[in-house]
């Protein structure tokens, strides 16, 4: 368009012919790629186009050849990009494009362009997840569902059981395929606040072949099924450092925040794991927010330039999906029975699987078969033995003799019960030990001042015999003292299984909310070679006599009125009716009647908490021959994920003598209410777990 005439009057011709020159090299110059792209793509894991925002480093457009490590990012519920709405209120538009830029927005930009990273960030939005619900006036971000399994399969979308891990290895390939990024899992990371936390741990955790390094900010508890259709299981925040063997794990919190007893629970558990490495960062920041972004950023920085490689030995838990791979292993299981499917101390010369119905104890699933086909790490046209020792029926099973194919892998079968596995190279001969222990435990629990037995077999899975072995314990734990030091025996053949005449003493000699639980390593040695090592959890508990009468209310068909219940979101004590269980109702558990507990904690999670009942979740029925859990229903599942307040239902089998006394162990729970629903149970942030000793007269 020509110049405005007073415009023309003020300059000369010289002058013009200049400024016309300038603007011809300014509109031949190459233009700047833009700090962040906002990107969609085809989505086969979920049927539907999915979106996400890149920030670029500052160089990428100058440096044509240039590679960068990428750090995935995850949103909170209902968030987008990374935004989340309950922080910002009803009023907030979005522009048209977008683009809106906070200033929480703009450290990722300014993070990514100062420090050669790029950044994604994962995009929520997702209008029609949910046929016939309108979004929300003026926050066109629609719903965060495809977090939220459970709402999900409630739509009447054909499209069910999506995985978000299967996504997030879509979302890898595609930003690999169109941007600069190194594909290399040394150079790749994971993090997210709240729900999108709580996805961190559990993507990294199924994909330790892509990411080396994971982290959270506040992540959510109440995330409640993985899995297909009919088949959803519960895979709580708190359990999934069992899969994150091998990677390097860290945990931002804030004392504010509503999410800060889950935490503390997670530092407890997570600390005592068998990680390679774990830290923690309470922000100083009182809201629930992606506080101290740039350290947490600093930190996977900081473990790029480690370039870590593949862990030798892993652990892995799948939850409820028919096939999965890790570190090139294929796994295809068969079942009907809704369950998580186990992997410990697997490398390439033995491994532990089985299927448990809820975790950490539950029931061993028979029913099922599995089929493997391994990483190419095999010897190609070699002979391998596999030798199996079945953990239900604690016999070893037919020996298996397989070839490695052309690429090193194996093919075979393994049938459901659970399983310590040998593969061992038939031309070399080598013994494999493993330790199994009662009801095939992985958490024990102890009371103050009282010295517990912990028995277990050893079994050798190898093809060779074992000599001059010693089983030593080791805890880092202050209060802990496990005794004797080492038990040794003095052989074990190949394909021979015993059960240890020694057992190891365990005492608590002091209980402390800030140290609950131990991590402790069974070392195996023999023939003066360590063998391999084993890690359990033992929790500490304080010291409790129960009243049934004062402190113990037994439900069997009865109903008890008055009952003092803590209300967090009204921050006082009400008085309750409570019913339920199914018996005579004289508050005695006799055999084959389904009771449920709840219990008087003299002080829960808050300071007016104090000589209240709480319900109870049974933490050693694999342990009780008589006392189980019949099934898991929705309300029971979500408490295994920390989510509600229904108490679990616990059968006494009609077999069940008379005039004996019930040890059980229970983890009775301080809930914490929606802050802004003082009277709903429905959505709880957090809570506080209480593990308690009650023994029952009969």
């Amino acid at each position: 368009m020509p110049f405005n005439q007073p415009l023309c009057h003020l300059l000369s011709c010289k002058g013009l012919t200049i400024l016309l020159a300038l603007l011809s090299l300014l509109a031949c110059e190459t233009p700047k790629t833009e700090p962040y792209q906002d990107v969609s793509f085809y989505s086969d894991a979920f049927a539907t186009e999915r979106n996400y925002r890149i920030y670029l480093p500052g160089d990428y457009a100058e440096q044509a050849d240039k590679q960068y490590p990428v750090v995935y990012y995850f949103h909170g519920y209902g968030g987008r990009y990374k935004w989340d709405a309950y922080d910002l209120g009803d009023d907030v538009h979005y522009p048209e494009n977008g683009r809106l830029e906070p200033p929480f927005v703009m450290e990722w930009k300014k993070y990514a362009q100062e420090n050669n990273l790029i950044i994604v960030t994962w995009d929520g939005y997702e209008p029609n997840l949910s046929p016939g619900k309108k979004e929300r006036e003026g926050i066109p971000y629609g719903n965060a569902l495809p977090y939220d399994y459970v709402r999900a399969h409630e739509t009447e979308r054909e499209h069910w059981g999506w995985d978000f891990s299967a996504h997030f290895r879509e979302l890898v390939k595609h930003v690999d395929q169109n941007f600069r990024s190194i594909p290399d899992r040394s150079k790749r990371a994971i993090t997210g606040l709240s729900m999108g936390g709580l996805t961190s741990y559990y993507v990294a955790g199924q994909n330790k072949d892509l990411v080396a390094s994971v982290s959270a900010f506040d992540p959510a508890a109440n995330l409640p099924y993985y899995g297909p259709k009919g088949r959803q299981v519960v895979f709580p925040v708190l359990e999934m450092h069992r899969s994150l063997k091998g990677l390097a794990v860290r945990l931002t919190k804030t004392d504010g925040d509503w999410l800060k007893y889950n935490n503390w629970h997670m530092t407890q558990l997570f600390g005592s794991a068998d990680l390679s490495h774990f830290e923690t960062h309470t922000a100083d920041y009182p809201n629930h927010w992606a506080a101290d972004t740039e350290q947490q950023l600093d930190f996977h920085r900081n473990e790029f330039a480690k370039t870590p490689a593949l862990p030798a030995k892993w652990n892995h838990v799948n939850p409820g999906f028919d096939n999965f791979e890790v570190f090139g292993n294929t796994f295809e299981i068969k079942r009907e029975t809704p369950a998580l499917t186990l992997i410990e101390n697997a490398s390439a010369n033995k491994l532990k699987i089985l299927s448990r119905t809820f975790i950490p104890d539950g029931p061993i699933v028979l029913e099922e078969s599995i089929a493997v086909n391994t990483a190419g790490v095999y010897a190609p046209g070699e002979a391998y033995l596999l030798r199996s020792f079945n953990l239900s029926t604690h016999a070893f099973e037919e020996d298996n003799l397989v070839a490695a194919d052309k690429e090193g892998k194996l093919d075979f079968a393994l049938s459901g019960g659970g399983h310590w596995l040998g593969i061992n190279r038939e031309a070399e001969p080598k013994a494999q030990l493993g330790m199994v222990f009662p009801n095939n435990q992985e958490h024990f629990y102890f009371e103050e001042g009282n010295t517990e037995s912990l028995s277990f077999s050893l079994v050798n899975i190898g093809n060779a015999p074992a000599q001059e072995i010693e089983i030593i314990p080791l805890s880092q734990h202050p209060h802990l003292k496990i005794s004797p030091e080492k038990i040794t025996i003095s052989a074990l053949e190949a394909k021979e299984a015993i059960d240890s005449e020694q057992a190891f003493q365990f005492t608590f000699g002091r209980y402390s909310d800030s140290s609950f639980v131990a991590g402790v390593d069974f070392v195996i040695r023999a023939d003066q070679q360590v063998t391999d090592t084993l890690r359990i959890m033992a929790f500490a508990a304080p010291k409790a006599v129960y009243s049934p009468r004062e402190d113990l209310i037994l439900l069997d068909g009865r109903t008890v009125p008055e009952v003092p219940i803590y209300q967090q979101g009204m921050d006082t004590i009400v008085f309750e009716t409570l019913s339920g269980g199914e018996g005579n109702g004289n508050g005695i558990w006799e055999a084959g009647e389904e009771v449920l507990f709840y219990l008087r904690l003299p002080q829960g999670l808050a300071p007016k908490d104090t000589n209240t009942f709480h319900s109870t979740y049974l933490l050693n029925h694999p342990a009780q021959p008589y006392a189980h859990v019949n099934s898991m229903h929705y309300l029971e599942r979500l408490n295994q994920a920390s989510c509600t307040s229904e108490t679990t239902p616990i059968t006494l089998s009609p077999d069940s003598p008379k005039n004996q006394e019930l040890d059980l162990w229970l983890r009775a729970e301080s809930l914490y209410n929606d802050k802004n629903d003082s009277t709903s149970n429905a959505t709880i942030y957090a809570n506080q777990f209480h593990f308690r000793r009650v023994k029952v007269g009969r």
